[in-house]
């Protein structure tokens, strides 16, 4: 269920037949078979959408679906080259030329292009042989791959982030050979980051469940104090099990091609509300986050220790944070009052700067654009989701509960509530999510939601056992 790599030697390929099919077409393609297949899982989030990049804890968990990476390593300095392959058409072929004297590969955000998702996680793993072996490879080459790509995770559930952690896996284990294990921690940190240099400000937790997800378990995967993901077995109920319905909306919203008026519009809009809170409040922010202008929750520790002595950040427990978020929601209502919508000369005259100092500062890091901003709907979703996933870990933690209803009910309500933050106040949904989790409540899913960054994608409908037919024959 979390990212790995496979050789021969590992497992009888004819029992797997997508390993089967992926080695086939490897050797049709290339003429011969590959040296190993690296693989890495998509995900689903079962609730936290859009608070990873505030440094504000996610509960997704792995799936089944993922990515697979047929890999022949090529030993061949003078014309270091990766040739890439996929099983989609679409996807026409490719060739990535490896920089000479180990200089790292060059990305243009500007060209879309599925290979661009490669040289990601080409990247963060050449960056980290550097780290770990200075004197072999900053002088040289990385060794030559051919590789051929397939994967069958569809839309909203990660495909680029498990393409990328496949990647990155198969770049260390090609010029390191498979007695170098790379620790799971290790290829958390360096993937979080890699969709940031084809210009997606998102936060770690793609790639966090793609790296450390474990079977029939969620992830409560933590930013701060430190990246850390933490598995939770899901409760062993009397009468049912614990089922999660995954549902495509066939809508599809490119991540990359949308980020100006979608995910990246919703950094800015989170960024410019953290600074206007602190500057209503008289705190100081550090310059963390994505775009190193300090968070929402960097905004909540910085109120907390001014005003009630606090002498260190909150570091995930469970109660204390839901006091301290609820307070945050209180100091949004009296902030931004009625001021639902906002222009760029408003903002700018709650941050005491000019417009244009405000879009140097703010509107020159990545493409945005909009009409108005929204910083009273951002940040009370921000706050409010956070709050939810820690009620979800109390139920997940919890002993017993006093009917299988219990559980279902009151895991359902988060996720239900979660949706309708996500549709109202972060305006990520779409009509066809809407939709399809309206039909699923009403067949017998106790939650449904989107999941993921939305605008399309998949859905996520937590059902007992007795209604899944119901709600899989339902249309």
């Amino acid at each position: 269920m979390s990212a790995t790599f496979i050789t021969d030697e590992d497992v009888d390929l004819s029992v797997n037949d997508k390993l089967k099919v992926i080695m086939d077409s490897f050797r049709n393609r290339y003429g011969r078979k590959p040296d190993f297949v690296s693989r890495s899982p998509g995900r689903v989030n079962l609730i936290g959408d859009h608070i990873d990049y505030e440094d504000f804890s996610v509960l997704p968990m792995a799936i089944e679906l993922g990515v697979l990476c047929a890999v022949k390593c090529v030993d061949d300095q003078q014309t270091a080259v990766i040739k890439l392959s996929n099983s989609d058409s679409t996807f026409g072929d490719r060739t990535v030329e490896l920089p000479p004297d180990g200089d790292l590969v060059t990305i243009d955000p500007a060209v879309s292009d599925w290979s661009n998702y490669f040289k990601c996680g080409l990247l963060v793993a050449q960056q980290h042989l550097k780290r770990l072996f200075p004197d072999r490879f900053s002088t040289s080459a990385l060794k030559g791959m051919e590789v051929f790509v397939t994967g069958d995770v569809p839309a909203g559930l990660s495909s680029s982030a498990a393409f990328i952690c496949a990647v990155a896996l198969a770049v260390i284990r090609a010029n390191l050979g498979r007695d170098h294990q790379i620790p799971k921690q290790d290829l958390m940190n360096i993937t979080v980051v890699a969709e940031h240099y084809v210009g997606v400000n998102n936060g770690g937790m793609d790639q966090a469940a793609s790296v450390c997800g474990e079977t029939d378990h969620a992830l409560y995967v933590q930013f701060r104090p430190e990246l850390k993901a933490t598995a939770f077995m899901f409760p062993k109920l009397d009468h049912s099990e614990v089922n999660f319905i995954v549902a495509n909306t066939l809508k599809v919203s490119n991540k990359v091609e949308t980020a100006p008026t979608h995910y990246n519009l919703r950094v800015l809009e989170v960024t410019l509300a953290a600074n206007v809170l602190a500057k209503n409040y008289g705190v100081e922010l550090p310059s963390d986050g994505n775009m190193k202008k300090g968070t929402l929750r960097s905004f909540m520790d910085a109120y907390w220790q001014k005003f009630h002595g606090a002498t260190s950040p909150w570091e995930g427990d469970i109660d204390s944070g839901i006091t301290r978020m609820n307070a945050m929601l209180g100091l949004v209502e009296s902030c931004f009052g009625d001021r639902k919508s906002l222009g760029v000369v408003d903002v700018a005259a709650s941050l005491g700067c000019t417009s244009d100092e405000l879009k140097k500062d703010f509107l020159s890091h990545f493409p945005v654009r909009f009409e108005t901003l929204r910083l009273y709907q951002r940040s009370k979703h921000v706050y409010s989701e956070a709050i939810r996933v820690l009620e979800a870990l109390k139920i997940l933690t919890a002993k017993t509960f006093d009917s299988d209803e219990a559980f279902f009910s009151s895991f359902g309500a988060l996720m239900n509530e979660s949706q309708q933050s996500c549709d109202v106040l972060y305006e990520c949904s779409c009509a066809e999510t809407d939709e399809i989790c309206r039909i699923a409540r009403a067949s017998g899913a106790s939650g449904s939601r989107l999941t993921g960054a939305g605008w399309g994608g998949c859905t996520v409908h937590l059902v007992p056992s007795s209604k899944v037919n119901d709600v899989k024959r339902t249309h």
